[in-house]
């Protein structure tokens, strides 16, 4: 649903689950010249928050090292961000709400 969503919303998607020692990105994408590294947070209904709330300081700094790893490995010296995809599916599990916050570092 994200990779479509951001796909719909011109962003290249080039990588998905991109592993490192530090974790996984969910998904990799150029957003014109930028290069965007995305969290995907998903929960069903709106018990105990919103998925966009379990994005802390803690991941984001997580992303961020992962991201340094990907563009080291890459060979890459161009901009970049961290973007957050939070989605809420109700009970049947359709789209309730997808939120999309660019550059959250």
């Amino acid at each position: 649903m994200a990779e479509e969503y951001l796909r719909n919303n011109n962003i290249l998607v080039i990588e998905r689950n991109f592993r490192t020692r530090f974790g996984e990105i969910d998904i990799i994408g150029y957003d014109g010249k930028i290069l965007v590294f995305v969290e995907v947070k998903t929960k069903i209904g709106h018990d105990f928050g919103e998925p966009e709330d379990m994005v802390n300081r803690e991941k984001i700094a997580k992303v961020k090292r992962m991201g340094e790893v990907y563009m080291l490995d890459n060979n890459l010296d161009i901009a970049c961000r961290i973007d957050v995809v939070a989605i809420v599916l109700d009970d049947n599990k359709k789209v309730e709400s997808l939120k999309h916050y660019q550059a959250v570092y």
